[in-house]
């Protein structure tokens, strides 16, 4: 017992002399380390190996259980001319120390702890990136003593592992436009001063979560060559508690700090594109399903030069569906594969899909990747062969040939039995071709042996296009298109026959019209073009020796001449508009024209009330950068008319009011004629015509429009007519043109003429207006008269003043007659 408790004294004693020793020995080593000096050596280092200020607060050393240290406030100045005063800052700096490194002039730090780290990247659009550190260019400590500073510079930072936790992480990369910022959730660095560091990092944002593992070369930042710097990565992407993409990194890198000189193989999956737009914003990516990668990216770009050049050595790339309507409106993809097994195999396509609601296929072949890739570097300078067949429903269509280059030749065949256009139009049974060619590097283009023949169209021709051909180096086209038949209307589908929709209706009292019209588009462009087509159809009529010359420079557009014959009429007419100077001035002289009335009256913020071809003569200008300033200016004279078309009973009515709206009804009525003639000048159209008639109403009168305000001052004389028994009565409207207000127009003494027509079997023919109302309407020139014949009436002049005592049975009858209609109360 007395031996145990003597081992037990022994064994205390030793252990306390330890202590006592071990004490000691780090008192010791703490007062011979100061922390300033300590301090000094390791800013004058670091900015040594980096080339970058650092800032450092107070530094306190630890010596029990471990030799430690701690700074506070640390921070690494940005590049020069960079957004930030700091890259790098962080609240504080913890690690454990080796002692005998110290002997050597090295700080060899582990376990290093950053609290709250805050790291700003950026590249400018000119490729100068703050994370490219320069070991070369160490900049001086602030250290007055020079001999302190340039001892403390021989001093060099060894870190051996590093813990980060709840970093923030943003970057601004105006090279690529992708900018953002992430919160890094801890990183793990182990083996720093390795052959093989350990990479740990796990982060998140707002949209979703990632995770980055795996190892790199050595990290030396003293080097900035290091041939076969390996990297093996692999990174895991989360959105919305699912994950979204991995991504697999491996190979090689030279130059890791300027991201030069690298080969390596890429290996991922992305169930949606559309997701890694989340983790980097800023970027616009199609919507792909399902894709994915496999393939060798090499640095393409030389050894001295600044920024690089990603290559590809090997591609394989596959997808499930792709939203391509942003590409072409309908579009649809089913999948897409692009293969390319090595540099110089050629890149084949694969896909299907549908479009418009009909089914696609694509496949075919470009020229090797190494040409592709040249051809994509150069904007098409050097040559890319192709050939691709594209074939489905619609029909077929095959490119081949070379693109790009100094002269490219490619060779286009389309067929389709029948391919949809815009509303509602298609064309049939068509067979298309034309021979392509590409010179001075892309700056002139020729198609030639245009060739297009179908059911609805026929034509040859060609067309020329300079980019640098016109005024001030403006692109120029040119050419001539002879067509030997043209359907205008089927081509047009329904976007003449259809009603307008009321928000492509000009607003009656001009709101909306202020927005300055693109008449400068006219100066980006130069065109000389010939059209001419052999037989015509046009609003329902046939036309034959289309011809018409366009002529645009220097902001000056001419459209002379512009003439077609046709039947009953001829058509001809010269347009100009004159954008060359800062106010517009916009002139035509139009011997006869035709245009879909539809369309005529959207520009005069009418709804759809006549439906045909309106016949179109006078002479116009004016000057404006908008819609309204042009109606501002507007003067000259003008006359449209129309026979065999239709009128909106509605409209009618709401323009005519009681004295109409119950015999009319609400529905399209055929129109035997109508016409219209005015002459405009301060910012008024007066109008010295009026006319229209259908099978039970006739209109004539007079008035003026307002151009701007579309205030309306109308006289009318509607006409009634019910079974060979009618009424006349006078009217006046004002209001706008969106919102007439008609009233019965009383004479001097108030009382209202209403003139009664009494049919029978011995009647005749009323005064038919269509003559009068034609020739004033197209000013004298030729034109189709009216298909059918006019109503018939037995006239008993002005039957007399409302209010007479003594009616007789026909005015009895007529009188019913404006009961019935509503003018009677």
């Amino acid at each position: 017992m007395a031996q145990n408790g003597n081992a037990r004294r022994i064994l205390l004693g030793s252990v306390a002399a330890l202590v006592v020793i071990a004490g000691g020995a780090g008192l010791a080593v703490k007062s011979m380390l100061d922390p300033d000096a300590l301090r000094t050596k390791a800013i004058a280092a670091i900015e040594k190996q980096t080339g970058r200020k650092v800032r450092m607060g107070g530094l306190e050393l630890h010596v029990f259980p471990t030799l430690s240290l701690s700074v506070s406030d640390v921070g690494l100045s940005d590049m020069a001319g960079g957004a930030y005063t700091d890259m790098v800052t962080a609240e504080k700096l913890q690690a454990s120390m080796g002692l005998m490194a110290l002997l050597h002039h090295e700080i060899r730090l582990e376990d290093l702890k950053l609290v709250h780290p805050v790291v700003h990247l950026e590249r400018t659009d000119k490729g100068e990136a703050n994370w490219r550190l320069s070991p070369t260019g160490a900049q001086a400590t602030a250290t007055p003593d020079a001999k302190a500073t340039q001892a403390a510079s021989d001093w060099k930072v060894q870190v051996g592992s590093i813990r980060i936790s709840n970093a923030d992480l943003d970057w601004d990369d105006r090279m690529s436009g992708s900018k953002g910022k992430v919160v890094l959730d801890h990183i793990n660095l182990s083996g720093v001063d390795g052959a093989k560091p350990e990479i740990d990092v796990a982060g998140h944002n707002d949209s979703g979560s990632f995770t980055l593992a795996g190892h790199t070369g050595a990290l030396n930042l003293t080097s900035t060559a290091r041939a076969g710097w390996p990297v093996a990565l692999q990174a895991a992407f989360r959105a919305g508690g699912q994950q979204v993409g991995q991504l697999a990194v491996d190979g090689t890198v030279a130059d890791p700090d300027h991201m030069k000189g690298y080969n390596v193989t890429l290996d991922g999956n992305i169930a949606s594109l559309k997701a890694i737009e989340a983790f980097v914003p800023g970027l616009s990516l199609p919507d792909v399903r399902r894709l994915s990668l496999k393939a060798n990216v090499v640095d393409g770009s030389a050894a001295d030069k600044d920024g690089s050049t990603p290559l590809l050595n090997s591609l394989h790339l596959d997808t499930g569906a792709v939203d391509a309507g942003q590409y072409l409106s309908g579009l649809t993809l089913q999948g897409l594969s692009v293969d390319a097994p090595g540099p110089k195999d050629a890149v084949t396509i694969r896909s299907q899909g549908t479009w418009q609601g009909q089914g696609l296929k694509l496949s075919g072949t470009l020229g090797s990747l190494q040409q592709v890739e040249q051809a994509a570097l150069t904007h098409l300078a050097d040559p890319l062969p192709l050939s691709l067949d594209l074939s489905g429903d619609p029909g077929s269509l095959r490119v081949a040939g070379t693109l790009g280059g100094s002269r490219a030749v490619v060779n286009v065949n389309a067929t389709a039995g029948k391919l949809p256009l815009p509303n509602g139009a298609v064309i049939d049974h068509l067979e298309a071709s034309t021979h392509l060619v590409s010179e001075d590097n892309g700056a002139h283009f020729q198609l030639s042996d245009i060739a297009l023949k179908s059911t609805q169209v026929s034509l040859k021709g060609a067309l020329d296009l300079s980019v640098h051909g016109g005024h001030s180096g403006v692109p120029l086209v040119s050419g001539a298109l002879d067509a030997s038949w043209v359907n205008a209307d089927a081509l047009m589908g329904n976007a003449t026959a259809t009603r307008a929709d009321a928000s492509t209706v000009a607003p009656a009292n001009g709101k909306g019209s202020d927005e300055t019209l693109p008449f400068d588009r006219l100066r980006k462009l130069d065109a000389d073009l010939r059209l001419t087509a052999a037989q015509l159809e046009f609003e329902g009529d046939e036309y034959h020796n289309a011809l018409t010359h366009i002529s645009l420079r220097n902001g000056l557009l001419k459209v002379d001449p512009l003439q077609a014959e046709g039947t009953g009429r001829r058509l001809s007419g010269q347009f100009e508009v004159d954008a060359s100077g800062s106010v517009p001035t916009v002139s035509g002289t139009i011997g006869t024209l035709v245009l879909p009335a539809t369309w005529l009256e959207s520009k005069a913020g009418l709804s759809n009330m006549v439906q045909g071809a309106l016949q179109v003569v006078g002479q116009v200008r004016s000057q404006g950068n908008t819609a309204t300033e042009l109606r501002t200016a507007m003067t000259g004279h003008l006359g449209v008319s129309m026979v065999n078309g239709t009128v909106s009973g509605s409209a009618l009515g709401e323009l005519l009011g009681d004295a109409a709206r119950g015999a009319l009804g609400s529905g399209p009525i055929a129109l035997r004629c109508f016409g219209l003639h005015m002459n405009m000048a301060d910012r008024q159209a007066n109008v010295d015509t009026i006319g229209v008639q259908t099978n039970a109403l006739t209109v004539t009168g007079k008035g003026t429009v307002g151009m701007v305000s579309h205030d309306l001052d109308l006289h009318l004389v509607p006409q009634v007519m019910i079974g060979g028994t009618g009424a006349t009565v006078p009217l006046r409207v004002g209001g706008t043109l969106s919102s007439p207000r008609p009233k019965m127009d009383g004479g001097a003494d108030g009382r209202y003429a209403i003139g009664l027509l009494l049919g029978g079997s011995d009647s005749k023919a009323a005064v038919d207006p269509c003559p009068a109302t034609l020739k004033a309407a197209r000013e004298g020139q030729a034109g189709p008269e009216p298909t059918t014949a006019a109503p018939k009436a037995q006239s008993s002049g002005a039957a007399g003043l409302l209010g007479n005592s003594k009616s007789s049975p026909d005015v009895k009858k007529a009188a019913g007659l404006l009961k019935g209609l509503g003018i009677l109360r």
